[in-house]
């Protein structure tokens, strides 16, 4: 699944198949580890990214605090170094939105969160897709919490999309369940 998502990404490049984007649409990214700098505070990481990005010193003040505020992240002076995974994760999501993508790739977001932490970027998940219209592609093994944001499915298995469905195909059952069930059998 990694692979894929590097590739859909841009970080890694195929050595079969067909890549079909949509013109002109924006692409951001949360894979792996996040890439930041553990001396530098939120702040400094997303004034990197946004100056390399081609904004101005004016226009990053603007943009942080956007950014700083829409993925609920408070404390912008402390070092990096210092915070939490939930903290980590919630600023390379902010990395990922400098480009105002709208098609964000995420790889297990919610690994190692603590359920605050799963809620808060839930949320903030959601409010990316309803409010700013951004889709997005996670890849998860945590069903449940799939169940609650995803209205797409598809399930891979050894590099192949072995069955591909929506939300209102499960209805109320709960998604692992049907994993099991459907997808396992």
């Amino acid at each position: 699944k990694t692979t894929l998502l590097r590739i859909l990404a841009k970080l890694q490049t195929q050595t079969a198949g067909t890549i079909i984007k949509s013109e002109g649409s924006k692409m951001g990214a949360l894979i792996e580890v996040p890439a930041l700098y553990p001396t530098l505070s939120a702040r400094g990481n997303l004034e990197y990214q946004l100056r390399i990005s081609g904004y101005s010193k004016k226009e990053c003040k603007k943009k942080i605090r956007e950014l700083l505020s829409l993925v609920h992240l408070k404390d912008s002076r402390k070092l990096v170094m210092h915070y939490s995974l939930g903290m980590r994760q919630r600023l390379a999501l902010a990395m990922a939105l400098v480009s105002e993508p709208d098609f964000l790739i995420l790889d297990e977001p919610l690994n190692g969160l603590d359920p605050e932490g799963i809620k808060d970027i839930r949320s903030i998940l959601l409010e990316l897709n309803q409010k700013f219209n951004v889709t997005i592609l996670i890849s998860s093994h945590i069903l449940g919490e799939l169940q609650k944001v995803a209205t797409d499915y598809g399930f891979l298995k050894n590099g192949i999309l072995i069955r591909e469905f929506s939300s209102s195909e499960i209805e109320d059952e709960d998604l692992e369940v049907f994993y099991f069930k459907n997808i396992l059998s």
